[in-house]
């Protein structure tokens, strides 16, 4: 996976500005290799894109301790050896990388992708450390919008928009199969579905990354009301009144709006 290969890159709108960091180089992963390896410079850059997610999580949640937390991953590079782990960890074997809570530890398989994978992960990591108990439609939301980070050619880290996840929203809009009613109704079962998980994915991403890039923010207050008690709906509600208001303005932001370019 080439970072700094040419892209279509997007910085992400937050708090007034454009969230863009030169991260420090220091360590952040804490890395236990199981038959594996990595370079200095691919752990270097490894380092800079959490760090830049930390900035993230530090500024959505008001906080400074997310510089301070050190994400421990078990990476595998044979993957009989992971899919033995991952099977008795949670039961299946499907995916490449997981987060494990009660550890609070990452395992992974160093395959082609393994860095998005660790990306996505992280973010998990990085969120159970501000929100134990977020729901699932966040913690996936937030983690798919950072998995997919780049490094500029000039050292800065960008997010990369996913086309196929908003179009895939988007195209549920347009023939009216899209209602928050029922999305924010899914159980976390769901999640493991095979039917059920690419809607549910992109839908999370595509309602996290609208949220992130309004002119006003809206994700920090809807995370401080939730971290208050307040349900999804509950929160939405406070933040733009009703939940037809949010959901007028999430459905025009995708269909005529800045989401539409994507």
């Amino acid at each position: 996976m080439n970072l700094k290969a040419p892209v279509r890159i997007f910085y992400i709108i937050f708090l007034g500005c454009c969230l863009f960091v030169k991260a420090s180089v220091a360590q952040t992963y804490h890395i236990d290799y199981i038959h594996s390896s990595l370079s200095d410079k691919d752990l270097a850059l490894l380092n800079r894109m959490a760090k830049f997610q930390a900035t993230f999580y530090n500024q959505v949640f008001q906080t400074t301790k997310n510089d301070s937390i050190t994400i421990n991953v078990s990476l595998y590079g044979r993957h009989g050896e992971y899919k033995d782990v991952q099977k008795g960890e949670i039961h299946t074997t499907f995916i490449d990388g997981f987060y494990m809570g009660m550890e609070n530890k990452i395992y992974l398989y160093k395959s082609e992708h393994y860095m998005e994978t660790l990306f996505h992960e992280t973010s998990h990591n990085f969120l159970r450390n501000n929100y134990p108990n977020a729901p699932k439609w966040l913690n996936e939301g937030m983690a798919t919008v950072l998995g997919y980070l780049v490094e500029t050619t000039d050292d800065r880290v960008l997010y990369m928009p996913q086309r196929k996840l908003i179009r895939q929203v988007r195209d549920s809009i347009r023939i009216f199969h899209f209602s928050f009613n029922n999305y924010f109704s899914y159980r976390d079962t769901d999640w493991f579905n095979e039917a059920k998980r690419p809607m549910l994915y992109a839908g999370a991403y595509a309602i996290v990354f609208f949220l992130i890039n309004q002119e006003k923010d809206h994700l920090a207050p809807i995370l401080t009301y939730m971290k208050q008690g307040y349900s999804t709906q509950a929160a939405f509600k406070k933040e733009f009144g009703t939940i037809d208001n949010f959901s007028r303005q999430f459905f025009s932001y995708y269909s005529t709006g800045g989401g539409r370019a994507f």
